[in-house]
């Protein structure tokens, strides 16, 4: 459900703020970059704040000499364990919107990329978020909770904003870690009049539009690209004639450290490129749109399954996946497997589009669905259940992605064996005419595999090329 319709807001369309779901996050991330580029109302003065943290902490490392028993170094350790942020309902969380934050391993790993920056010769810093392509292990959903948590105060007040004349019932709430005193080096606490989250209980924040994005500004893999297109020959005279576009990020890393100066010139690109938030009418990533579709299609076609036994259960997960596939074929439901420009989505796309199918009409027949419940030996994308004893585990995947079905035969099955559950589904989506000669090797490996392991498994496969629905045969 979304903040709008849990508090009955009737949204515009020239809002300037994100709508989250309150029980899901949505894969965007708060970039301070962002911030930096357009300061405005209580956002004014945000990045100052955050550099005025990070320039704190980088004192102490650099006065530490690197030395992790030392006082500074320790005294850095502290002030770099930031809570987690869940009350932004953003990032990479599966099950829900609780964030990962940045515990004691994390902040390690900042101090490390920051001492990494001092050796680099760095005195201070402007972009914080350089710590991403100077250490392994930090991320964009680190870098979005990290810049929450310097400018909490900033986003309770904002929320309070919105809230003000809709009647949003407000509660008064406590962080300990509100706002950041850079004189005296310490966390002051923070009180605020907040929405309060029905589904966790945490207080809810609401962003900017304009300061999320898909992936921060600065990033590894961009940084990369930047050094392709305007670095070669020192990329190739580094690591030979063969060196391509696409690496791991430990690459990415070394050569980052090795060469500060091609990180100031990426830097100074990026400024003199400006802004560049998500793009939300588009949707590229399909990380947005799918939810009011998907909501609109289950109210036009409820399911009420009636669940009382397993034959039950059984028969309300084959009707959900029905829906889906009808969606998807016969109600345009492809169209939002497509970018404008009919290049095709990613599988996320694909599978947030099925979870909001699954989704609504789970909550209607009081069972649960949880996203990429962490099983066994990794993630699976859905697990459905009723209580303990009904349950189930679906995959959705592309046709294409023969990375996965590579591993088909170890990892499924591993999964079901993990959680002890005797029936899975493949839902499997073709976007284009190659995926159909995928399907046929498919389906026989799911065969070979139902055959080999006695487990239940359903295979249900999802037309969704760009076409009308009478030229599907």
């Amino acid at each position: 459900m979304k903040f709008s319709e849990r508090f009955g807001i009737d949204l515009q369309q020239d809002e300037e703020w994100f709508d989250p779901i309150l029980t899901l996050d949505t894969r965007l991330f708060l970039d301070p970059f962002l911030l930096y580029a357009d300061e405005s109302g209580v956002f004014e003065g945000s990045h100052s704040e955050i550099i005025g943290f990070f320039n704190s902490v980088f004192q102490l490392i650099a006065t530490s000499r690197g030395d992790p028993s030392s006082a500074s170094w320790r005294r850095a350790l502290g002030l770099l364990q930031f809570p987690e942020v869940p009350e932004l309902c953003l990032g990479y969380t599966g099950g829900g919107t609780k964030g990962s934050g940045s515990g004691g391993g994390l902040a390690r790993l900042i101090a490390s990329a920051l001492w990494e920056a001092v050796q680099a010769g760095l005195t201070e810093l402007r972009h914080f978020e350089e710590i991403d392509i100077l250490r392994e292990g930090i991320g964009a959903d680190r870098i979005s909770d990290i810049t929450a948590g310097l400018i909490r105060h900033r986003l309770a007040s904002y929320t309070a904003q919105i809230c003000q004349g809709r009647q949003v019932p407000l509660q008064r709430i406590n962080f300990r870690n509100g706002r950041f005193d850079v004189a005296s080096r310490r966390w002051v606490p923070h009180q605020a009049l907040l929405p309060r989250n029905p589904y966790n209980q945490r207080a809810i924040f609401l962003v900017p539009r304009r300061y999320l994005r898909n992936l921060p500004t600065v990033n590894a893999d961009d940084f990369w690209d930047y050094c392709y297109d305007n670095v070669n020959e020192t990329l190739r005279a580094e690591f030979g004639e063969d060196i391509t576009r696409s690496v791991d990020k430990g690459t990415i890393v070394a050569f980052a450290r090795r060469h500060p100066e091609v990180r100031r010139a990426y830097i100074a690109t990026l400024d003199a490129r400006g802004p560049s938030p998500y793009d939300f009418r588009r949707d590229e990533q399909g990380v947005v749109h799918w939810y009011n579709e998907a909501r609109r299609y289950c109210s036009d076609h409820p399911l009420l399954a009636g669940v009382q036994t397993a034959a039950d259960f059984a028969n309300a997960v084959d009707s959900m996946l029905d829906e889906f596939k009808h969606f998807v074929e016969e109600n345009a439901g492809w169209r939002l497997l497509f970018n404008d420009n009919w290049v095709p989505r990613g599988e996320q796309a694909a599978q947030l589009l099925c979870l909001g199918i699954i989704a609504q009409y789970c909550r209607a027949n009081d069972i649960d669905v949880t996203r990429e419940a962490n099983i066994g030996k990794g993630p699976v994308d859905f697990k459905i259940a009723r209580g303990y004893s009904l349950r189930t585990l679906i995959e959705v995947k592309l046709a294409k992605n023969t990375k996965f079905w590579n591993g088909l035969e170890r990892q499924f099955p591993a999964y079901l064996q993990a959680e002890r559950i005797e029936r899975g589904y493949f839902v499997v989506i073709m976007q284009n005419e190659s995926d159909l000669g995928r399907v046929l090797p498919i389906q026989n490996r799911i065969d070979a595999l139902r055959q080999a392991t006695g487990i239940r498994i359903k295979y249900i496969g999802i037309d969704a090329r760009r076409q009308s629905s009478a030229s599907r045969l």
